[in-house]
Parts: structure tokens; C-alpha cells; sequence
């Protein structure tokens, strides 16, 4: 494997769609023209020349190049100007430059194609674009339920002040029935059912909202520690060298989730036990508790 052609490859890319973006008035970020460039590869198919040179693998917030990383800092830092605090425009003397300097992207004109279908509606780029790649193109179907349905609603409070906690649990249930048979997913596989088994027994005991935030602690843990073993599941062979490292991360993920579900347990049992007290805390405090602090604590 080329890897030094995966970064060229990567780089008129990028150029070309930061001039397409402009052209569009579409502002972008780091994260959203990585995911376009997934959208690309995905399209372009396993037979395309371009294919492997467009390298990938799955994390806690989808698609994810190391390579369009790096390069996408050094175009954001030459060539492009702030929008918003996350979002660049390329500026116009580099729009200008790179219409006019020779871009290996052009001999092929589907990515011409396929970007500007992915374009032409702003809103759903802009709005329903991360999603939408979860649906059709996450390794498993359930995963965007765990992303969207478990760990997005864990990030706030608002399912605190809903009644939806049966299908909160419902949506538990169907990421556990789902999770996959792997031998490196054994242990957060058990701690995964420990989770379920704990806040069906809160749920039954009407204490989902004094728990709430003990319990969106350990549901992060849960998607961020999945996440890691789905960088080892599914990753472009460019990533091999990577698969030790991201074990170690993978077993330090699970070290961190299991002791959010022990602090969870910990805590919903005194507040099981004392009903009648006064047991809510700050949603910002309990998640700190669960998952930073409890890392800090040791």
C-alpha cells in the first residue's frame, strides 16, 4: 500500500471540494468534510482507482481519516478563513489558485457528480448529513440507535423532564440484544447487561429522574467504549498498524465503564433505599461524577 499517494490523493480532494463548498456558500467543518469524502468513497465503490487511497475507520463520532486530518489542518491554516468558531471558507486567493493548478480529482467526473448531489440541498447537508451516514452505512444497524436514541439524549437533561423512559430502556434493550459475538467485546458485553438490568430495576422503582444523571454517565461510557471496538471491527487496511493501540484504548474503555456502572449501582442504591429524600444534584455534577471524576478518583 501506497500510503504516501493516499495522502496526495487526500489532498486534491479536499482542495476540490473546499472550492465546490465556496461556490456553494456552504461553510464546513472538520468533521463534515470528513464525512463527505466517506459519502464519496462509499459511492465511488470498491472498483474505483481512488478507492483505497481514501482510507477510514469507524469511532464515537462515525468516520474517521487520520489522513484528512492532517491535511484538512494544513488547508484550514493556509488557505481558508474562519466562518464560525468550528466552520472555514477557503479564502479567494486560494480558490483562485487551486481552479486553475492541476488536480488529479478531475480525471475522474462521478466525484463531480456525487458532490453535487450531496450539495444541492444545504439543509439536509447541513442538518441531517451525520445521521443520514449512521443509517445507511454504520457496520451495524443498531448503532444508530445507540448513537442517536441512548448516547445524544445522555449529553442533556431533557429526558429527565419526559416520560419516555420506557423507551429509553426499550432502545437499551435493543443495542444489547444486537451487540455483537466477539471475543474482545466479552467484558463490555456483561457490564453492558449490568446497565440494562440496573435501570430496569430504577425504572420499576420511579426513580429515573432522581438517577438520570448517574445513568447518562455510564450510557456515554457504554457508546465511547463501543466505539473503541468498532475501530478494531471495521478500519480500512491502511489502519492495520493501528489495531494494538487500539485494543490498549479499547481495555482502558472498558476499565472506565465499569467503574461508571459501579458508581451507578453505588449510587442508585442509596437512592432506592431513601426514597424520601431530597437526592437531586446537578445533572452537570452527576455526569462529572460518573465518568471524568470517577476516572480521577481512581
Amino acid at each position: 500500500m501506497n500510503k504516501s499517494k493516499s495522502y496526495d490523493v487526500v489532498c486534491d480532494l479536499l482542495k476540490f471540494l473546499l472550492c465546490r463548498l465556496k461556490e456553494n456558500e456552504i461553510a464546513i467543518s472538520h468533521f463534515r468534510i470528513q464525512k463527505t469524502v466517506f459519502i464519496i468513497k462509499k459511492e465511488l465503490g470498491q472498483d474505483h482507482p481512488l478507492y483505497e487511497d481514501l482510507p477510514f475507520y469507524w469511532y464515537e463520532h462515525g468516520p474517521f481519516s487520520n489522513v484528512f486530518a492532517k491535511q484538512f489542518n494544513i488547508l484550514k491554516d493556509n488557505s481558508c478563513t474562519p466562518y464560525s468558531s468550528n466552520t472555514v471558507f477557503i479564502n479567494n486567493d486560494s480558490l483562485n489558485k487551486f481552479l486553475h493548478e492541476p488536480n488529479s480529482v478531475n480525471e475522474y467526473p462521478e466525484i463531480e457528480q456525487i458532490s453535487q448531489r450531496i450539495f444541492e440541498d444545504k439543509n439536509d447537508f447541513l442538518n441531517k448529513f451525520d445521521e443520514d451516514i449512521y443509517i445507511e452505512y454504520a457496520p451495524f444497524l443498531f448503532m444508530h440507535t445507540f448513537k442517536y436514541d441512548l448516547f445524544e439524549p445522555s449529553r442533556n437533561d431533557d429526558l429527565i423532564y419526559s416520560d419516555e423512559y420506557d423507551s429509553y430502556l426499550d432502545n437499551v434493550y435493543e443495542c444489547l440484544s444486537n451487540l455483537p459475538y466477539d471475543n474482545l467485546l466479552n467484558d463490555f458485553t456483561i457490564l453492558f447487561s449490568r446497565l440494562f438490568s440496573r435501570l430496569e430495576l430504577i425504572n420499576d422503582e420511579n426513580q429515573f429522574f432522581s438517577c438520570w444523571g448517574y445513568i447518562a454517565g455510564s450510557v456515554q461510557q457504554s457508546w465511547l467504549t463501543f466505539a473503541r471496538w468498532v475501530s478494531i471491527y471495521d478500519h480500512d487496511d491502511f489502519y492495520n498498524e493501528d489495531i494494538s493501540k487500539w485494543k490498549t484504548n479499547l481495555d482502558q474503555r472498558v476499565e472506565l465503564f465499569n467503574k461508571s456502572v459501579n458508581y451507578l449501582e453505588d449510587k442508585s442504591d442509596y437512592i432506592l433505599n431513601n426514597p424520601s429524600q431530597d437526592n437531586y444534584t446537578s445533572f452537570e455534577d452527576r455526569i462529572y461524577n460518573a465518568t471524568i471524576g470517577n476516572y480521577l478518583m481512581g
